[in-house]
């Protein structure tokens, strides 16, 4: 739940406006919440205009008892009957088509080939993420996007994809690299790729970094993204009864 005395843009909300929109089909919920499967990814979210009480109570109909959950977005409250159990903020970065046009899109160095990852890559994406360590993925991750990895004599060296979906936008996640292909620009190679698509579909790429991650972070701005503001990611569960 956010304050909803201004206008609010969709990606203050993306988790909302993914699940109530183009990722509806894996999300659960009615009224004023709803989650996404978790076989897929950890998101919840609760409607930015709703009363807090109405969203506390929906989001309760969707996670069991003690069983976790995450919101994203600007100016996140946590609903009544749950209680924070961790806080993290990252810089929210976009790429419009004029700052791709400004940015080092052509994916200079690195002559590797990308290919498109599909359900049979799983096993190799896991294990990725598991080096990587880049944020949550699940078996069933995949389904959510079109994901692009570069290898290596076999072996899956990097990798990225997309996530959330609000409408008019895609987020690019999972950007992981082995350390023994690091330096190489493989990060900047398979954002790029990720990125350039969404841009010829006409949706506008943005994703989400760490602030201290500096090397991300400056990787990101050659390809032309701008940051757009701070956003936090909330990990609640709920509260014992009385």
């Amino acid at each position: 739940m956010r304050d909803s005395s201004t206008v609010r843009h969709v990606l203050d909300d993306p988790a909302w406006h993914s699940l109530t929109g183009p990722l509806a089909r894996f999300s659960s919920g009615t009224g004023a919440a709803r989650r996404i499967s978790p076989e897929h990814s950890i998101f919840t979210a609760v409607d930015p205009s709703a009363d807090l009480v109405e969203a506390g109570r929906d989001l309760a109909a969707l996670l069991a008892p003690g069983e976790r959950g995450v919101l994203v977005g600007h100016g996140v409250v946590v609903p009544p009957g749950f209680h924070d159990t961790g806080r993290g903020v990252a810089l929210q970065m976009v790429l419009d088509g004029d700052t791709a046009r400004r940015g080092d899109t052509a994916r200079r160095g690195d002559t590797a080939e990308v290919v498109e990852l599909r359900g049979g890559d799983v096993a190799d994406m896991l294990s990725l993420i598991d080096h990587a360590r880049p944020g949550p993925f699940f078996r069933r991750t995949v389904e959510l996007g079109t994901y692009f990895g570069v290898r290596a004599d076999g072996e899956l060296i990097a990798m990225a994809g997309e996530r959330l979906r609000p409408p008019g936008y895609v987020e690019v996640s999972a950007v992981s690299t082995r350390d023994s292909a690091r330096r190489r620009g493989l990060a900047s190679l398979v954002v790029a790729e990720v990125a350039t698509r969404a841009l010829a579909r006409g949706d506008t790429p943005f994703l989400h970094v760490v602030p201290t991650n500096e090397a991300a972070i400056s990787v990101y701005e050659r390809l032309g993204f701008l940051t757009r503001r701070v956003v936090e990611f909330v990990a609640y569960e709920s509260e014992p009864p009385i």
